[in-house]
């Protein structure tokens, strides 16, 4: 079984006495990889697989990603890692909505644009109105400039598709993915997939890092 689900019922009874901390309000350190934010020397790197298009995912980034950045990536305890995993054959814009957060990325807005598709699916994913208008979704946060240059990027740029080829493949191969989001811990050279467990809350992820951070 996965270490994340055995541990479920120890850490749900001892996340509820957790003493709760600040949250830290320096700025992660900077990547080379606009998909990856934190410390290159953090112990553990949490990598999710995930597609822009699935009601979990923006559970996901909407409820637990913001506490882990703060409380962890913000301290040098983790790196996060995102992996493009869009499912097309049950996602009409997943591509689509991957190729603009890839394209804001090359802009220099990756984080901004991967909130502003999660914050707003129901307005242009096929659960909600069903717009399909990502570019005027994001036009509403990314600044003129930048917003016409991530425009010509999704239109002309294949490097766009090879990312997200390779995250797919990545997924497919090495981590043997089967939903969205899934998450991998990797620490000490090796990958635990821990499966898609995004209806957890953040108080289980907390108890969970503390005690593969503590292991380290």
């Amino acid at each position: 079984m996965r270490t994340l689900l055995l541990l479920l019922p120890a850490l749900v009874l001892s996340a509820q006495t957790a003493p709760v901390r600040k949250a830290a309000t320096t700025p992660a350190p900077v990547a080379g990889n606009y998909k990856e934010m934190g410390s290159a020397n953090a112990p553990i790197t949490l990598e999710v697989y995930a597609d822009y298009e699935c009601p979990s995912c923006g559970e996901f980034f909407r409820n637990i990603v913001p506490d882990l950045v703060a409380q962890y990536v913000r301290t040098g305890k983790i790196k996060f890692s995102h992996r493009d995993f869009p499912l097309v054959t049950m996602h009409q814009h997943a591509q689509l909505a991957a190729r603009y957060a890839d394209a804001a990325g090359e802009a220099g807005f990756y984080d901004l644009a991967v909130t502003q598709i999660y914050k707003t699916q129901d307005e242009w994913s096929q659960y909600g109105k069903n717009t399909g208008d990502i570019d005027g979704e994001l036009a509403k946060v990314i600044p003129p400039g930048a917003m016409q240059k991530v425009r010509e990027l999704v239109k002309t740029d294949p490097r766009l598709d090879d990312s997200i080829k390779k995250d797919y493949e990545m997924g497919m191969n090495l981590d043997h993915v089967n939903g969205t989001p899934t998450v991998v811990v990797v620490s000490k050279g090796k990958r635990e997939v821990v499966g898609s467990v995004s209806s957890l809350p953040f108080s289980v992820w907390k108890s969970y890092l503390d005690k593969k951070l503590s292991e380290q």
